[in-house]
């Protein structure tokens, strides 16, 4: 918390500093050095530059560099999560699954940056255990969303019901996760039929088999 100085009386009037609302610029900015450069290229000097403050600025709202991938992870998933999480509206229709997974995939400029950096953390064999296990439980999240949206559409009568909700959900991340990484290795190839996979599958669990 910084303070100010009243002109009116000279006093000292707090200034109140959003804290976690600081922590998320900043971890946004990693998480677009992190895209860029990869993990091994985000410095506190190049999350500064890329925030537009001082170095000293970023270490007074993190415990130190372990810290401030973990805010970037955040910052970068949590796009993921949100719909699933938080519905604009409640998931009652195979349409509505379909529009969720294809908001998932990478195809604008925000989402293929989101992407890069969950695949940074996702696909490394190793890494600081806090960063590694924020990692797994983001992943692990997201499978139960997809179970709970699966079932929740289940519910409404528009999936079939010899349906697993688990093991859908399951197989709907896998080819989320597949489909995002084919778009981002040869985007121009697949960005237009994208969804297709992803969006056929969701819509076979309303067909009779």
């Amino acid at each position: 918390m910084f303070s100010a100085t009243s002109p009116a009386r000279g006093l000292v009037v707090p200034k109140v500093v959003d804290r976690a609302g600081r922590r998320l610029e900043l971890g946004r900015a990693a998480a677009r050095v992190i895209a860029r450069l990869g993990l091994e290229g985000v410095t506190v000097a190049a999350v500064a530059s890329e925030a537009g403050c001082s170095a000293g600025s970023v270490a007074h709202y993190f415990r130190g560099k372990d810290d401030l991938l973990v805010s970037a992870l955040h910052a970068a998933t949590e796009s993921l999560l949100a719909p699933l999480r938080d519905p604009a509206e409640p998931l009652a229709t195979l349409d509505a699954l379909c529009g969720v997974a294809r908001e998932s995939l990478p195809l604008d400029g925000s989402r293929e940056r989101d992407w890069r950096v969950r695949l940074a953390f996702w696909t490394r064999a190793s890494g600081p255990p806090e960063e590694v296990q924020v990692a797994r439980d983001h992943f692990a999240e997201w499978r139960r969303l997809w179970e709970r949206a699966i079932g929740a559409v289940q519910g409404a009568g528009a999936v079939r019901a010899d349906v697993d909700p688990r093991e859908a959900g399951a197989c709907v991340v896998a080819l989320i996760v597949g489909t995002a990484t084919q778009v981002l290795v040869r985007p121009r190839a697949e960005g237009a039929h994208a969804a297709a996979p992803v969006d056929s599958y969701l819509r076979s669990f309303g067909r009779r088999p």
